[in-house]
């Protein structure tokens, strides 16, 4: 206790001392985040060398990737949750067509971290990866910036309100310079998705390993808060700008962000801690394939201990685990007598060839296991793409005040991240002990508890929205008015969806995949974020259609009060409580969470059998 009170009182002592002015900003902020998430960590005596000129990593290099991370969501944010409003009034695209192009770019957007990560664990490191997709996300915020300064880039303009059937479609030149700008920034994406939290956590990799497990759960929560709090950011300044000022500045405001995102991160370089990409992860688990698909008719022995396994050299893992016991196969060493220096090297077997180590089969294993719960966490997307409730807010009474100020349509995602970014916070300094006390994890909760719990909010969301919708609906058709601080509600329960589900994604495929794949781990995330999307859109287009076959009125109707929104919004929910039966099922196949081996990343080393 003496320890953690010097810590504090040592933090707390050390504000009134940093001189500098804005020059000093940088170092500012990464002192009072070390203080936060280090007051009951570090010793004292560690705190004030902090800041040494030759040290690198660590807390110092954060406020550059923060920055740029933060940055880029808050024009990344700002874009996203308006734009919708600028597709139906300036490129005359229906509600249900804008939400459905929407939604396929946030698939495609979430699945271009699958390569980035493939080439940043591979070939060029994180720090090329991330340098390279903050610079495309600004070419392709130029684009879209372009096409609201250029009258050509855009159909003719046109009132959607009041007489949409007039309004001319955007032609295949219009939708192509828009789709210049998307393609652009899913680049981009694909970059900084998956590699800039890992990168961060990279700054943390000398840490000594007892100290680096606390450090990087508290980091996880800190890095997804400084999210929420760009999230804010973009839905109350820049979403009033455009709402405001007019798309050609709403354009330009978060065109300028993405600009300083790409500066502050390239002006941090030489603090940062570079570690380059390595093949061997990867070729490993396709050698693992590989080896099991050849061995695929050899006998297994009935017991593990049994067998002769090949493996590494002085490597802690000797023999596989019982879990997907076929694969031991590609492990196994059918015919010992071959091995002539009894060590099991490359010169004592004669049918290498068609062998992987043990550790290879683990990796393999991890990354199927894991499969399952990720497929249940694609429904995580519904709760956090609510396009419709923009369209929904801007058909209620927005005014607050006397003065009868109106809030943006976009504003009232707000509540989203407020609500995310304040369990985030808390979470760490007040729930998680009060947690750790009742269940005695050391967590508070467990990674797959963290995850159902999102998928339950996310679920309650939908619900949520419903009951809203059919409310807001009866108002509407009898005359009345409903304010659209109903919308609150499913707002909060999406950020408690977002606060549970998604940072508990993070750190279960962090924590429970091997080290090396850091940057594919993350990208797991947004891979089920993408194909939430484009199940999104299908479910967009199949509701559109059946339900306004026949010449009925279908139920995502431009005119939303002769739709039934809400009907859409039960039958998400209905869909997110069979997943989460679905999920359930997952955790209970993987097992015991934590239980996976030390990886032996670095080196080929000597191999020999077991």
């Amino acid at each position: 206790m003496e320890a953690q009170e010097g810590d504090v009182k040592s933090c707390e002592a050390s504000k009134v001392k940093w001189k500098g002015g804005f020059v000093a900003l940088p170092s500012i902020i990464a002192f009072h985040f070390y203080c936060a998430m280090e007051h009951s960590l570090v010793a004292e005596a560690e705190a004030q060398v902090f800041f040494k000129a030759k040290a690198k990593g660590g807390f110092r290099a954060l406020p550059f990737i923060i920055s740029n991370e933060i940055l880029e969501k808050v024009a990344g944010f700002g874009l996203n949750i308006n734009f919708i409003t600028y597709l139906n009034m300036q490129y005359h695209l229906s509600h249900a067509n804008a939400g459905s192009l929407l939604f396929v770019w946030g698939a495609v957007s979430n699945f271009a971290p699958i390569p980035g990560a493939v080439i940043a664990d591979m070939y060029l490191g994180r720090f090329i990866v991330v340098a390279i997709g903050s610079i495309a996300c600004f070419v392709g915020m130029v684009f879209l910036w372009l096409s609201a300064m250029i009258p050509g880039a855009r159909p003719p303009p046109c009132d959607m309100r009041a007489s949409p059937e007039l309004c001319a479609p955007p032609e295949a030149r219009h939708m192509a310079w828009l789709l210049a700008g998307f393609v652009f920034l899913s680049v981009g994406a694909g970059g900084v998705r998956p590699c800039s939290m890992a990168f961060g956590a990279d700054q943390f990799s000398r840490h000594p390993k007892e100290r680096r497990s606390r450090i990087l759960q508290v980091y996880f929560n800190a890095y997804y808060g400084s999210i929420g709090v760009a999230f804010m950011v973009a839905v109350t300044v820049v979403v009033y700008v455009q709402d405001n000022l007019g798309w050609k500045v709403g354009l330009a405001v978060p065109t300028c962000l993405m600009l300083l995102s790409a500066a502050s991160f390239l002006v941090g370089s030489g603090l940062y801690i570079k570690d380059r990409g390595s093949k061997r992860m990867f070729a490993g688990i396709g050698a693992a394939v590989a080896a099991a698909v050849r061995n695929r008719r050899a006998w297994l022995p009935a017991k593990t201990e049994d067998g002769v396994y090949h493996h590494l050299k002085d490597c802690k893992l000797t023999v596989p685990t019982d879990r997907l016991r076929f694969l031991n196969k590609a492990c196994m060493i059918s015919n010992t007598k071959e091995d002539k220096s009894g060590s099991g090297g490359a010169d004592g077997i004669s049918d290498r060839g068609r062998l992987c180590t043990v550790d290879q089969v683990e990796q393999l294993k991890s990354a199927i296991r894991v499969m399952p719960i990720w497929s249940s966490t694609i429904f995580l997307a519904q709760a956090m793409n609510q396009y419709f409730a923009v369209p929904q807010a801007d058909a209620m009474d927005r005014r607050v005040g006397a003065g009868g100020f109106r809030v943006p349509s976009g504003t009232f995602a707000v509540f989203n991240m407020l609500t995310m970014s304040l369990w985030s916070g808390c979470y760490d300094r007040w729930t998680a002990p009060a947690l750790r006390r009742l269940t005695g994890n050391p967590r508070g909760l467990t990674m797959k508890q963290r995850i159902g719990g999102g998928l339950v909010f996310g679920t309650a969301a939908m619900a949520a929205a419903a009951v809203v919708e059919a409310a807001r609906r009866r108002q509407a058709l009898g005359g009345g008015g409903m304010s659209a601080f109903w919308l609150v509600p499913q707002y909060a329960l999406a950020g408690l969806a977002e606060a549970f589900g998604v940072i508990g994604v993070i750190e279960f495929f962090y924590t429970e995949l091997p080290k090396s794949m850091a940057s594919f781990s993350m990208a797991l995330l947004y891979m089920a974020l993408g194909a939430g999307s484009l199940v999104g859109s299908l479910i967009i287009k199949l509701v559109h259609e059946v339900s306004g076959r026949g010449g009925r009125t279908s139920w995502l109707a431009e005119d939303l009060s002769a739709g039934r929104y809400d009907y859409y919004y039960w039958l998400l929910a209905g869909l997110g409580a069979v997943n989460f039966v679905y999920f359930l099922w997952c955790g209970w196949a993987y097992g015991e969470e934590g239980q996976n081996v030390e990886w032996e990343d670095e080196g080929e080393g000597e191999t020999t059998i077991a």
